[in-house]
């Protein structure tokens, strides 16, 4: 190998070794303190969210009234999706969206609100209640895109902010236990 060969070599590998470390191995960005317009604690979010640069949460969407959605976007690609809606007391939300807690991975039944189950990819959560004098249920969905490094670290700060955020936003749509 030539000797301007062996150096231009060598410079690619120090720029290509200086990208990958400068790979966004941190969160350079400010975490939310609330999530679809509802408040909480930056500090449960931030371990859901991955390392990158920059950071964009979505405008919340009302569709119908009773459901409520929005992503989270890091770097420019969606890393995480939110979905809240109001269900007749007799819909069973997690039989509905079990094909979807399927395909999140080994859903576990968890002791949050009503029912809940927490999936390597997601959670889901809902709680009795009553809005406008009508027995209603509460549910809330969060989907990651991503697939975890460490599970069982994931499904924990998945309980930890959905055990959160449940009762937060059941409050805010005015759903009263």
């Amino acid at each position: 190998m030539s000797g301007r060969r062996a150096t231009a070599l060598a410079a690619a590998v120090l720029l290509l070794g200086a990208g990958v470390a400068g790979c966004a191995q941190s969160q350079d960005y400010a975490v939310p303190g609330d999530v679809c317009g509802v408040e909480v604690q930056a500090a449960l979010l931030k371990p859901l969210l991955p390392p990158g640069d920059s950071f964009k949460q979505g405008d919340t969407r009302e569709r119908g009234g009773d459901i409520t959605s929005c992503g989270m976007e890091v770097d420019k690609r969606r890393e995480l999706t939110f979905q809240a809606s109001l269900v007749a007391a007799d819909l069973d939300p997690l039989q509905v969206k079990s094909h979807s807690l399927l395909g999140a991975g080994n859903p576990r039944k968890a002791d949050i609100g009503t029912d809940a189950r927490i999936a390597d990819g997601g959670a889901m959560a809902y709680s009795a209640c009553t809005y406008k004098g009508e027995p209603r249920r509460y549910v809330v969905e969060i989907w990651v895109q991503k697939a975890p490094t460490d599970v069982d670290k994931r499904r924990e700060d998945l309980a930890r902010f959905i055990a959160a955020y449940l009762p937060a936003a059941q409050k805010a749509a005015g759903c009263t236990s």
